[in-house]
């Protein structure tokens, strides 16, 4: 039985990873804070490194600890275990045009002077990926949704608490369970070793329309920012199934809504 290795295996995306390599048959070794110092000098025939900061904010506020969360803690996973193939789970903040597709392909030339300190560290850590493991796929990942939510403007409307962002803002959703399985698919197609790919939903949707289906009432908007996010899926798309983000959005707001998944705390 092959050994999966998934690194914040009690996060938002790791969670439905280390899921999914169970249904894949995988003997799944989870890590996280708690156990990370007994799991350490384990090999296995793949890791996934799901685990890192993912407030954008925090690495603003405070850019020391935000570099030892998403940089220092990816060094030290590289050090510490030896997997055969390492897939590292990456943003699409990289890009410091996140809202135009046709400047965040794979190949767009990358500045790390117009990133912002959470890109930034999120290049920081591909570079890391890329030194030290031999065999590896990085993949910048967009906005998600899924069970245990518990953060974006999407969890603050179905939650009820207040909005940061102007609800013409658009933003592309992947529900967790979809990347963790296209996340299989990418590694077991046995791609060439540093292979990047951007992985999200396709299109955008804007919180206006998302609050016409989930029934809520929008509040005043005025001095909210305008923001979109729409990353160039179009090379994942050409190897695995993606999924619209309309389609996704609809269903998360069923399932939150029939109780079939819940949100999280934030």
């Amino acid at each position: 039985m092959p050994r999966c290795i998934v690194i914040g295996a009690k996060g938002f995306i790791g969670s439905a990873v280390a899921a999914e390599a169970a249904r894949r048959g995988y003997a799944v070794v989870p890590v996280d804070r708690a156990n990370y110092g007994e799991c350490a000098g384990q090999s296995a025939d793949l890791l996934i490194q799901a685990g890192g900061n993912s407030r954008k904010h925090l690495d603003e506020r405070n850019p020391a600890e935000g570099f030892a969360l998403s940089v220092e803690s990816v060094r030290q996973v590289l050090l510490d275990f030896h997997p055969r193939h390492f897939v590292h789970v990456s943003s699409g903040a990289v890009y410091p045009h996140e809202e135009d597709p046709a400047r965040n392909r794979e190949d767009a030339p990358l500045a790390p002077g117009g990133m912002t300190h959470y890109g930034f560290h999120k290049w920081l850590a591909e570079q890391l990926v890329r030194h030290y493991a031999a065999d590896h796929l990085i993949l910048r990942v967009g906005g998600c949704v899924g069970p245990g939510l518990r953060k974006n403007a999407l969890y603050d409307l179905l939650s009820g608490g207040p909005s940061f962002v102007h609800p013409d803002s658009e933003f592309q959703y992947m529900d967790t369970r979809d990347l963790a399985s296209a996340v299989f698919q990418l590694h077991e197609i046995g791609l060439a070793s540093g292979t990047v790919l951007n992985l999200s939903a396709r299109g955008t949707v804007s919180i206006r329309q998302a609050a016409a289906w989930a029934g809520v009432a929008l509040s005043a908007a005025a001095g909210l920012p305008r923001r979109r996010v729409e990353l160039d899926v179009g090379r994942a798309a050409a190897l695995v199934p993606i999924p619209e983000t309309a389609d996704v959005v609809r269903r998360f707001i069923r399932e939150v809504r029939d109780g079939s998944i819940h949100l999280g705390r934030d």
